[in-house]
């Protein structure tokens, strides 16, 4: 199925590769997130935002800053041996079970570097400097699915080839100072339209279907 998309993909036809991606490219994508346990680790993160937010671990006090010290160390120390036992299952292609427990090692190493960024996020953010200096990114995650929606159009209008098909030109380094454009002209534009609205475009059209019944 892969090398279908790929195929609709790069024959640049905008049609074909919306009609190919809203059939055949969500068959592949679905069953990818089966195979690579993406349902069971969705699931757990936004359980894990959960139990944050119900703990109000993101509070600023004594006990919280003493949690997240505890978690950076935890996670940082985690992270070594699981990213290693992780590669050493995907060295060489073995068995199902092989590939399985390479997956759940690959969930968890992740897992433990994403703790490692929070957690450092949430202690430097004591600092003043350095609070003043991210403030704008409240705007972007109060429109969160906006931008990760209009993020993907952007670049797929970037790199495919129905549109600038830069993708064979762009390196890491290239492709990493668009993606910091790309961004920065999202927070401008998050901040700009937040001065006139309440949500996002997208975060009101999903606010009306999920409390369609009720009338919110």
């Amino acid at each position: 199925m892969y090398a279908e998309v790929a195929e609709y993909t790069k024959a640049g036809d905008f049609g074909t590769f919306i009609l190919g991606n809203i059939t055949l490219g969500q068959k592949a994508s679905l069953l990818w997130a089966v195979g690579a346990g993406r349902f069971f680790q969705t699931a757990g993160l936004f359980l894990l935002g959960l139990y944050i937010g119900r703990k109000q671990l993101f509070v600023s006090n004594e006990k919280n800053l003493r949690f997240w010290v505890k978690a950076l160390i935890i996670s940082a120390i985690l992270f070594a041996p699981l990213y290693r036992f992780k590669e050493l299952f995907f060295e060489k292609p073995g068995t199902l079970l092989q590939e399985t427990a390479g997956i759940i090692f690959d969930m968890w190493q992740k897992l433990a570097f994403t703790l490692v960024l929070i957690s450092s996020f949430v202690l430097l953010y004591q600092n003043q400097r350095f609070s003043h200096a991210v403030s704008s990114l409240r705007y972007y995650g109060k429109m969160s699915f906006t931008n990760y929606i209009t993020q993907s159009v952007i670049g797929a209008f970037i790199y495919f080839p129905f549109g600038l098909y830069l993708a064979p030109h762009c390196g890491y380094a290239v492709s990493f100072l668009i993606g910091v454009v790309v961004f920065s002209l999202q927070v401008a534009f998050c901040k700009w339209w937040l001065k006139r609205h309440r949500q996002g475009p997208l975060e009101h059209i999903w606010h009306k279907w999920t409390w369609i019944v009720t009338n919110k």
